[in-house]
């Protein structure tokens, strides 16, 4: 995807959404008393966190904010935040690393996750808690329980010795780092009074749940928490997604098979897509539909916002739009969903929930 510069698209923004703001981890919210006054539903802050995945440099990771910031303005509770002059916008850059580093990050994240997982089910089945509760009450307990042991299993990964030839476990510990670093800007929104909703794309969901398993564990911020920040998976690598809200297409190549060869467990697909003109998202010989998407079915804004930038710097929505495929629609639906409309809604109504 060719960039259009991020300044000219944060220019157009702001002219007629001047409430939009962009900042990265380096950017970090002025300090703010966590004694803050108590504020209306209509008057309270809230922020969207972007945060990306491999591959992406600080500009493409706000480029991608700005792109996830066309799609929700046209929601029409978003929308009343913005009028409200309650929204801001920002990023959690997520850093890309030299050579394999990336790659490397992703395999420590795997392991890592895969210890999580194990004890949590040693509890589960330990202290049978599939016979206390019924199995909604059980998926909220073992997700916080998950979240507890993911953060152990950081903590006893970044306190190992290793060689320091051993890569992965350097890049994991580097994934660690940044998580923590993550976690203190959030928390500086917290405190600050806001609603926060970190949407998260790709390894992207690894770094959401380390940094969420940093502030559940945190005194300052653990009160409350799930009414205080929500986390949106799109692309989702992660076995897990603390606030249960995620979007993975079935074709996305990234997640299905070569995590997967990593040894990566993503969570199942929720979403079969397809191009509302009937076409598949890719193919041996590609279409001019097909060549709006990206090879992998992952990007971000390609795959998952159903847009592109142009030559000329605009956001160009795809048309046709990716949507789901009908026979995974219900007879009620009067048309399919699009893809990107997955995100808005889990977005616009966790802010729904949060501010009452």
């Amino acid at each position: 995807m060719t960039l259009p510069p991020l300044r000219t698209l944060a220019l157009s923004l702001c002219l007629t959404l001047p409430i939009l703001a962009t900042s990265t981890q380096a950017n970090v919210l002025p300090s703010l008393s966590a004694t803050a006054a108590a504020v209306s539903p209509k008057s309270q802050p809230v922020s969207v966190y972007f945060l990306n995945g491999i591959s992406n440099t600080d500009t493409q990771a706000q480029t991608s904010a700005i792109a996830l910031f066309n799609r929700l303005k046209d929601d029409n509770y978003f929308a009343q935040l913005i009028d409200n002059r309650q929204v801001s916008l920002r990023t959690l850059y997520n850093p890309t690393d030299p050579l394999l580093g990336d790659i490397y990050e992703l395999d420590a994240q795997a392991k890592i996750q895969k210890r999580a997982l194990a004890a949590t089910k040693a509890r589960v089945d330990n202290e049978h808690l599939a016979d206390i509760y019924d199995a909604a009450d059980l998926a909220v307990v073992r997700q916080a329980i998950y979240d507890e042991e993911i953060y152990n299993a950081n903590q006893a990964y970044r306190a190992e010795s290793y060689w320091k030839i051993d890569f992965i476990h350097t890049a994991g510990n580097r994934a660690i780092d940044h998580y923590n670093k993550m976690a203190a800007e959030v928390k500086r929104s917290l405190l600050a009074g806001e609603k926060v909703v970190v949407v998260a794309h790709s390894q992207g969901n690894y770094v959401a749940q380390g940094l969420y398993g940093n502030l559940a564990q945190d005194p300052a911020v653990r009160q409350g928490l799930s009414n205080n920040l929500k986390i949106v998976g799109v692309a989702n690598v992660s076995a897990t997604s603390p606030s249960g809200l995620y979007l993975t297409n079935a074709d996305d190549q990234a997640v299905y098979f070569f995590h997967a060869v990593q040894g990566g467990q993503p969570m199942v697909a929720n979403f079969t897509p397809r191009f509302a003109n009937g076409e598949k998202l890719g193919g041996v010989w590609e279409s001019k539909v097909q060549k709006q998407n990206d090879a992998q079915n992952h990007g971000f804004i390609e795959t998952y916002l159903s847009a592109r930038f142009s030559e000329g710097q605009d956001f160009v929505p795809h048309y046709p739009e990716i949507i789901d495929n009908p026979s995974q629609n219900t007879a009620q639906e009067i048309a399919p969903k699009s893809i990107y409309s997955v995100i808005v809604n889990d977005v616009s109504n966790s802010f729904k929930r949060m501010l009452g």
